[in-house]
């Protein structure tokens, strides 16, 4: 039992969320308190499962743990990779920790139209795309949990959501789906010059990428992950959302959706280019300081909460995109 765990925890850690979801499409809609048991219940196994894997995992070591490396799709030599390291532990961590929270707190405050099933499914789902985002070594794998979390925000937004809920979400919808995009044919780009998705492969793929190829597959890299993080001038998608979302959905978008783009900052863009890192460096902490006093000086005028949240976002991330522009590798 031991030895499966520690080949496959990964694997169950990211899909028992799914597996919980699964369970409540088979409860009848009307069984409200059941829903709600099986919601939190899957959340805290996870959250049980994920604490098993923080016991186990070596500190000392520097590379990644509990790694899955299965044939997936073969066609386009895309493969199941999942591993653990150092960068994606602490946000494992914190996708695990806020999610109970999240359910606990859903628990008598099922927002309009209520619903509980769908509510709580949907926060399942999202839960396993945010958790396979902070896992998966394989460039493929990776956009499709990335895209798993979309729809369920979209969701969230539009359905139980404020009064501009539609515009909210629809803006939402197409700011990420363009990043996306981007983001997709720079992994196609790469797919063309490396022939693998698989970062193990590609992190030493850029000395024989010509210099104008890895200034445009990273900036298609870096306005994806931009607009996700979100960065000045792509920002303006967040406060329409962070107002419109019922409370879960802001808690979620803040605690944990944001950090999915600085995560592919710091694991794909500036570590697979760094000479195009380097390049872009400069203009990069331009933006940032000006998403840091932007965010910051509209933040203080802000009477609404949930708008001077997602303002100080825009303000704290850029601190956190100017920390990655100094690219500054020494070891405390």
């Amino acid at each position: 039992m031991n030895t499966w765990l520690n080949n496959w925890s990964l694997a169950l850690v990211t899909f028992l969320p799914l597996v919980g979801a699964a369970v409540m499409l088979a409860i009848p809609k009307g069984e409200e308190q059941l829903h709600k048991i099986v919601a939190l219940g899957t959340a805290l196994l996870t959250l049980a499962v994920g604490i098993w894997i923080f016991v186990k995992f070596d500190y000392n070591h520097g590379g990644f743990q509990f790694v899955i490396d299965e044939s997936w799709i073969k066609v386009i030599n895309s493969r199941f990779i999942m591993g653990l390291d150092g960068l994606s532990l602490p946000l494992l961590g914190l996708t695990l920790a806020v999610v109970p929270l999240v359910f606990i707190y859903s628990w008598n405050h099922i927002p309009e139209p209520g619903n509980p099933k769908a509510f709580l499914s949907l926060m399942l789902i999202l839960e396993t795309g945010m958790i396979g985002s902070f896992l998966a070594e394989d460039l493929i794998l990776f956009f499709v949990f990335f895209e798993v979390v979309l729809l369920p925000m979209y969701f969230m937004i539009g359905v139980w959501g404020g009064p501009e809920r539609k515009y909210a979400s629809i803006k939402f919808f197409i700011y990420t789906l363009f990043g996306s995009a981007l983001m997709i044919l720079s992994f196609l780009a790469l797919y063309q010059h490396g022939g693998s998705f698989d970062m193990r492969q590609l992190r030493d793929l850029s000395a024989t990428i010509p210099h104008a190829t890895q200034l445009l597959i990273f900036g298609g890299m870096f306005v994806g992950f931009g607009i996700k993080v979100p960065m000045f001038p792509f920002h303006t998608w967040l406060p329409d959302a962070h107002v419109e979302a019922p409370t879960t959905g802001s808690v979620i978008l803040a605690g944990v959706l944001l950090k999915m783009g600085t995560y592919g900052l710091v694991r794909f863009a500036f570590p697979l280019f760094p000479e195009a890192a380097t390049y872009f460096a400069p203009y990069l902490a331009f933006l940032a300081v000006v998403g840091i006093i932007y965010g910051a000086l509209v933040a203080m005028i802000q009477p609404d909460m949930k708008k001077l949240v997602a303002y100080s976002s825009v303000s704290h991330l850029g601190f956190v995109v100017l920390g990655i522009t100094a690219m500054n590798t020494r070891r405390l």
